[in-house]
């Protein structure tokens, strides 16, 4: 495995590289060391959700204080989630990185080195700036919460309901650390801060590695439709006028397509099954939040901080569920295009023989390859709106019961 780090170093998919040592999940660490940084996670994860339940025993009673608090517990329980699935699956996690450096090294034309290495560089960018911009939420997220404790306006007789809530001004969310929160505030924010964040890197990791393998299965396909639009061509499907040497270049052509849509197929299904319970608990955990949040926006309406706050919240949480859908939706197009590659070829001037090799692709990529949640949900753009039509319609239930 020391080849693939190296690989992975000198390489523009280096971000994931990075993003799995933090997370403690990058396989060509040794045992202990990744066994620290689960440690690290299960005492920041254990003590950030253990406070957080008791807040919400805490105001138990009313029903909309406990959805309120449903976000970042549910964001919390996900990211948990997601690592466990993570280290379950980190064997596959390793072939499949193993695998990209195998395919770069392969034997291949000079124009797929370029076209894979154009999949990679935009892949790397990509990562960059969906890094940036989910970091960037959080620092948001987590600086508006300190900008309400600075704002915040002690309760009054004339303004009694600011009682329940006062205690937790400042906190990303609400806990009970069954300490004075005045008294202990620096700490306790400083806590809760180093949770989300923990959470945000997680999800971030899960969602780049997602990212890096969708556009490696991108440049996979890529490359095969410009062998398959690039083969071999001829004048005469006659066999008895078609030389020798053309007719085995024409068969080793079609023979290689093959090859590569196989592997590139069992790429797909690797990937699928790494994420397809991992995604089936986030698709499930943002149409929930996405009304909570919905809600919490609408109905704070009178607090600008707590508007800010959760439209910080919101914005990243749409921009989330677009991205998976828009990577799913990728995998979907660039496996049907297979077919009008093939198709495209001159097949009707070739000899019967290579005719039905060519017609083994096309019939495969008759059926696009798809990442499911669960084997249940397609991720695509149908998925992205059949979400928010779920959101919506969940969200106008909170708002009759309001």
């Amino acid at each position: 495995m020391d080849d693939v780090d190296r690989f992975f170093q000198k390489s523009h998919y280096n971000i994931i590289r990075i993003l799995l040592s933090i997370s403690g999940l990058w396989p060509c660490h040794n045992a202990r060391k990744r066994r620290a940084i689960y440690l690290g996670f299960l005492f920041v994860f254990g003590s950030g959700l253990t406070f957080e339940i008791l807040g919400i025993i805490e105001v138990w009673p009313d029903s909309f204080e406990v959805v309120d608090c449903l976000p970042l517990l549910t964001l919390g329980l996900v990211s948990i989630t997601k690592l466990i699935c993570a280290v379950h699956t980190l064997p596959e996690i390793k072939i499949l990185l193993a695998k990209m450096r195998e395919y770069q090294y392969s034997p291949k034309s000079d124009e797929e080195t370029k076209i894979l290495h154009s999949y990679s560089l935009y892949g790397r960018n990509l990562g960059y700036v969906y890094t940036g911009i989910l970091l960037s939420h959080t620092v948001v997220f987590i600086l508006l919460t300190l900008l309400i404790k600075l704002l915040y306006v002690e309760p009054t007789e004339d303004n009694p309901s600011n009682n329940l809530r006062g205690a937790q001004a400042g906190l990303p969310y609400r806990a009970n650390y069954m300490i004075d929160l005045e008294t202990y505030y620096i700490p306790i924010f400083l806590h809760t801060a180093i949770c989300v964040t923990s959470y945000s890197v997680l999800m971030l990791t899960f969602d780049v590695l997602y990212l890096t393998l969708v556009q490696h299965c991108c440049g996979l396909f890529a490359a095969l439709r410009y062998c398959l639009e690039n083969i071999l061509k001829f004048e005469t499907c006659d066999d008895n006028f078609m030389p020798t040497a053309m007719k085995s270049k024409l068969h080793s052509d079609i023979v290689y397509s093959i090859r590569r849509h196989k592997e590139a197929i069992r790429f797909v299904a690797v990937m699928e099954a790494i994420h397809k319970i991992p995604l089936f608990v986030h698709v499930g955990g943002n149409i929930s939040l996405l009304s909570i949040v919905g809600f919490q926006v609408i109905t704070h309406t009178e607090d600008i901080n707590r508007i800010l706050r959760n439209a910080s919240y919101l914005s990243a949480l749409l921009f989330n569920t677009f991205f998976e859908n828009w990577q799913g939706q990728k995998v979907i197009d660039s496996s049907e295009k297979i077919y009008e590659s093939a198709y495209n070829a001159e097949w009707y001037n070739m000899p019967m023989a290579q005719k039905k090799l060519l017609m083994m692709i096309m019939m495969r990529s008759k059926i696009p390859l798809r990442i499911t949640a669960g084997n249940i949900i397609v991720l695509s753009h149908v998925n992205f709106k059949a979400v928010l039509h779920a959101s919506s319609s969940y969200f106008m239930l909170l708002r009759s019961m309001q």
